[in-house]
């Protein structure tokens, strides 16, 4: 039997949608977010994150984060986001371009989806996390992103939101996702 490449047998794939826009502001289970082992809020989305939770959310993860590796999730409440959690998950303290690693990205995001799963969340919302200043550039982040969300995509987690913040993040968003077979 010969299958159109375009089209996905995976009916999982309906449960994901792209948007664009600001992840703080979105109604779901929880939104993931990459921090250094450092435990650094870096980058844009890390701050619009600690801003609109505010500074409860720093004191709970300096009380309740300790010695944390590369590639653990954290899942900590969402205090005055609308989102219920925040999943943390947590990256080597990258500084050059020798320094990163497909692997670190792939783990951590396998690691928030199986995470997302034993928490039993039915909606997740992911940006085109680790693309900033110090991580991958954003085709990079977004393929390795869905190749690890591919990998671990089960029925448990009822939506998935991949959220960018301008259109063109959207675009990519989409475009890497049709690379999967889905469909908007």
């Amino acid at each position: 039997v010969l299958t159109d490449p375009a089209q996905s047998s995976n009916l999982l794939l309906q449960n994901i949608s792209v948007m664009q826009g600001d992840i703080t502001a979105l109604d779901v289970d929880a939104v993931l977010t990459f921090i250094p082992e450092t435990l650094e809020y870096r980058g844009a989305l890390n701050q619009a994150i600690h801003d609109a939770a505010g500074q409860a959310m720093d004191d709970f993860v300096l009380d309740h984060i300790y010695k944390p590796k590369p590639g653990d999730v954290y899942a900590v409440p969402g205090f005055n986001l609308p989102a219920d959690h925040i999943l943390f998950g947590i990256t080597p303290d990258w500084r050059t371009d020798f320094e990163r690693n497909d692997r670190d990205l792939l783990n951590c995001v396998r690691a928030a989806m199986m995470q997302a799963r034993a928490m039993e969340l039915e909606s997740l919302a992911i940006p085109l996390v680790a693309s900033g200043k110090h991580g991958f550039p954003k085709p990079r982040a977004a393929r390795l992103i869905v190749k690890a969300v591919m990998e671990r995509l089960s029925e448990e987690i009822g939506q998935i939101v991949f959220v960018g913040l301008t259109p063109e993040d959207a675009a990519l968003w989409q475009e890497r996702l049709t690379k999967v077979g889905w469909s908007a």
